[in-house]
């Protein structure tokens, strides 16, 4: 008897379907990264991603791709992920190179909030957990709701190196969040592609005719540098005019929340941008 009941055991384990593997998931977006882990990890575990800056490594036993603009080939095709996740503006000329092998290569759309929240859905449901990323949406989404100014505020918000500065527009992520909160932008339109679409150089001339009340500066690099280059340029000469009319200030962005899009986190981002203009310093409208 004891013996039949082992054959039986043996046969239904035969029977029994395979368990499936979590999806591996690499991406060369920190957003992507954050949202994979809000998953559950029997159905997605992210095993490379990209630097959020230099100067933070990845997290133990996460391949370190490098940065979003020099990601690392060789170490992507180490971490054998089944799904690739990159932003179409900005990695789709290298999509031969991103797809080869065996891993999907999925370009998301990061230039709205929209599209953003949207490519995270499409990422989750790449691992069969799209309502777990549905709901986390919804919570974003509605956290943003909450945060829209009374009233518009003219901003100018600008991307700046040492020794360079160019115009945030609508046409980016930050742009698109400022428009939703009610920062209006008084940057010109972006034309269509470039090396960094949807951000303008603008000349001297160009940005003495603006009338701002607000300047945010997001700084690549050293904030405390990009500021204290930008304050000099505001004393006297064609950018004078910008200082005069920014009566609530110039203001350098937390790269930790602006360096890059933060996907999920988006509402932080805007309750940054809303502290920035409410009497409370709080973000409240």
């Amino acid at each position: 008897m004891r013996v039949i009941l082992t054959a039986l055991s043996i046969a239904g384990m035969l029977a029994a379907p395979a368990v499936a593997e979590p999806l591996r998931v690499a991406t060369l977006l920190p957003s992507v990264a954050d949202a994979v882990a809000k998953l559950p990890p029997s159905k997605a575990v992210l095993v490379a991603t990209v630097r959020r800056n230099l100067h933070e490594p990845t997290p133990a036993g996460i391949i370190d791709l490098g940065t979003p603009h020099a990601p690392s080939l060789e170490r992507l095709a180490e971490a054998q992920a089944d799904l690739v996740v990159a932003e179409q503006r900005l990695h789709g000329t290298q999509a031969d190179q991103l797809g080869a092998g065996k891993a999907e290569l999925l370009l998301i759309d990061t230039s709205s909030i929209d599209a953003t929240l949207g490519g995270l859905v499409q990422v989750a449901a790449r691992a069969d957990a799209a309502p777990e990323m549905e709901a986390q949406v919804a919570i974003a989404r509605r956290s943003l709701e909450t945060l829209r100014l009374a009233e518009p505020v003219p901003t100018l918000a600008l991307f700046a190196t040492p020794g360079a500065f160019l115009a945030v527009t609508d046409a980016t992520w930050i742009g698109d969040l400022m428009g939703r909160l009610g920062f209006t932008s008084v940057a010109p339109a972006a034309p269509h592609g470039g090396a960094m679409p949807g951000y303008v150089p603008l000349s001297d001339e160009t940005l003495a005719a603006l009338r701002p009340e607000l300047l945010l500066l997001l700084s690549h690099g050293d904030p405390a540098r990009v500021q204290a280059e930008f304050m000099r340029r505001l004393e006297g000469g064609p950018w004078e005019g910008l200082r005069q009319s920014a009566r609530r200030g110039v203001h350098v962005l937390d790269p930790v929340l602006f360096q890059s899009n933060p996907g999920l986190d988006i509402a932080a981002a805007g309750r940054a941008l809303t502290a920035l203009v409410s009497p409370n310093g709080d973000g409240a409208p």
